[in-house]
């Protein structure tokens, strides 16, 4: 096996994905600049204007959200200081690892750490294995007939249900791979390492 396959057990019981999720690693990151844009542009009503103030209030600066997630990583000898080991980023799109997360950084004024060089796209996966398009989380759960749990777009939520698909291709027998990796010199530039994948 290369270093492009991504390796986990095949029993992972829905108790440990929530484990690894939400109580083992769950933190919200801010930074303060996005923080106040978001907070002007979405609240129009005085209760969501609440939780924007309560939530800008209590949250992480996004620099201690990555050192504290480095330290974890560290712990669980998934990360090194380079790239993970044994473990990857699954993403439903490429969107949040090749733009979001890099402007983030800029933002905060951190360089890009080396963990977020590679990912696995699960619409790409999925594309790949089932030979059939899926835009999205919705369309493959439906596909799998595998309900949605909680809310679909709140993050924790949209977290365990990627995490429930993948489950249910692995028993259904598909690869997993690092679907795409940004170039070492220049890591602006992605390279998408299969060929029929989602645009």
């Amino acid at each position: 096996m290369g270093s492009n396959w991504f390796v986990r057990p095949t029993e992972m019981s829905e108790q440990r994905i929530n484990e690894y999720i939400e109580g083992k690693y769950g933190k919200f990151g801010v930074d303060r600049i996005n923080a106040v844009a978001t907070a002007h542009i979405v609240c129009h009503t005085n209760t969501f204007l609440i939780f924007s103030r309560v939530w800008h209030d209590t949250a992480v600066p996004f620099k201690e959200v990555i050192q504290q997630f480095e330290a974890w990583l560290m712990q669980r000898q998934l990360w090194k200081g380079g790239s993970l080991v044994g473990a990857a980023f699954v993403t439903c799109g490429n969107w949040d690892l090749k733009t979001k997360v890099p402007q983030q950084c800029q933002v905060s004024k951190l360089k890009l750490p080396p963990y977020f060089m590679e990912w696995i796209n699960l619409k790409d996966v999925y594309l790949n294995f089932y030979k059939r398009r899926a835009t999205g989380m919705i369309t493959m759960m439906k596909e799998l007939r595998i309900p949605l749990r909680g809310s679909h777009h709140l993050g924790i939520d949209d977290t365990k249900n990627i995490a429930r698909v993948l489950q249910h291709m692995l028993l259904d027998g598909a690869l997993i791979q690092i679907t795409a990796r940004r170039n070492p010199k220049t890591p602006a530039e992605v390279n998408f390492l299969f060929n029929h994948r989602i645009r």
